[in-house]
């Protein structure tokens, strides 16, 4: 009887307890749902913050693929040149010479502010030199390009024909040159002309011979000279590269003929980035140079004209105006020399060539027929001068033809 009373107990016990479930879990259509609030959208401010620099990293990636990256609202800045290297360099005397009295040091000062570029080409438009012959060459056995030029094609390898060798510039108010300048931006190389080694490599030019000082030149800034192992008519041979930005060599290395040795700049006292190069014959001096275009050897298909125009007393004439003309056009003018050595002289400035004696030179001339003017006291005196490749054309206006200047005309009144 107790077992059957106990079975009823949690028969009724279990019926209880389902029932109660069911009503707990029926919906309540009268409880309106509840929405989380704002506040429980916002972080725990006592939590610790989770990273979410994989986010950014991931999004990042994805817009590199898809878009690009939008222009600049401004232009790209310009490069700024580092300033010249300058080289510690003290020169020593590497030569014995004979003993000959010293000259005044040449004066600082400025080269020409570029009035114009070379007439062939335009570096600043991306245009090129025409190509050079090959050195050495002499197809004439009175010339002597032996150098290359100390620039490349892709640069400007043409001299400043406003500022020519031996002249004292359009105006006559710079310094005589002794040298050519080829105008180029900051950053051009610089090539060895010839093979050789490097005499002196730095700033502040100052040179000894024997032990005595023979001249300065602080106004070239960073400079190359290159003492060359071959010579003229037992001569020995320079060449000077000046103005650089950079010196990529050091005095006493050997160089081979286009060896870079320097970068193209404006160090020193002037006023615009260009090469100054010269060429020294018979001793490492300022007052030893000779005409570079007589020495360098110029564009295929393009020869020089060079000439001497002597006075009556058979003195060299000085800063006289020479106009090569084709078709009554003028092609190129240069000027005779400026204090040019002389019989006697006793002090001077360039130098006459060993073999053409001139005091003109006008170079990368394209073959052809040309007439070369010399405009003298008033008179305008003719040679006619066939331009041959790689060869110097000489005009000797020793035995002067003279036409009288035209007489200009009246101009009608009104």
């Amino acid at each position: 009887m107790r077992k059957v009373i106990g079975a009823l107990t949690v028969l009724v016990l279990v019926t209880v307890a389902s029932v109660i479930t069911l009503w707990l879990a029926r919906p309540r259509a009268d409880v309106p749902e509840v929405m989380p609030t704002q506040a429980a959208l916002l972080p725990d401010p006592t939590a610790t913050p989770r990273s979410r620099a994989w986010e950014a990293v991931i999004q990042g990636e994805l817009m590199v693929e898809r878009t690009a990256p939008p222009p600049s609202p401004t232009p790209a800045p310009t490069h700024t040149p580092t300033p010249p290297l300058r080289w510690q360099h003290t020169p020593t005397p590497v030569r014995l010479r004979p003993e000959r009295p010293t000259v005044p040091p040449p004066t600082a000062v400025s080269s020409p502010r570029e009035p114009t570029v070379a007439r062939y080409n335009d570096p600043r438009r991306g245009e090129f030199s025409p190509p050079p012959e090959q050195v050495p060459l002499s197809l004439d056995p009175r010339d002597h390009f032996w150098f290359r030029r100390p620039v490349d094609s892709s640069a400007n390898s043409a001299a400043l024909f406003s500022y020519a060798y031996g002249s004292d510039g359009p105006n006559g108010e710079w310094r005589i040159h002794h040298g050519i300048d080829l105008p180029n931006p900051i950053g051009k190389e610089v090539r060895a002309s010839a093979a050789g080694r490097v005499i002196w490599a730095g700033d502040n030019y100052v040179w000894y011979e024997n032990g005595r000082y023979v001249e300065s030149a602080y106004s070239y800034g960073n400079v190359v000279i290159i003492e060359h192992n071959f010579g003229f008519q037992g001569k020995r041979l320079y060449t000077l590269y000046a103005h650089l930005q950079l010196i990529l060599v050091y005095a006493g290395q050997d160089v081979q003929t286009g060896e870079i040795i320097g970068l193209s700049g404006r160090s020193g006292v002037v006023s615009g980035p260009h090469v100054h190069f010269e060429v020294r014959v018979g001793r490492n001096s300022y007052y030893e140079t000779r005409n570079p275009l007589l020495w360098m050897a110029p564009y295929e298909n393009h020869g020089v004209v060079a000439g001497r125009v002597t006075l009556p007393d058979g003195s060299l004439a000085q800063d006289v105006t020479v106009m090569l003309m084709k078709g009554g056009r003028v092609i190129d003018t240069t000027t005779t020399y400026v204090n040019p050595r002389q019989p006697n002289s006793r002090t001077w400035n360039v130098n006459s060539d060993e073999v053409w004696r001139e005091n003109f030179v006008i170079g990368d001339v394209p073959v052809g027929v040309y007439q070369v003017v010399v405009l003298l006291n008033g008179r305008r005196l003719i040679r006619d001068v066939t331009v041959r490749p790689a060869t110097t054309s000489f005009v000797d206006f020793t035995e002067l033809e003279v036409m009288p200047l035209p007489t200009p005309s009246p101009t009608p009144a009104g």
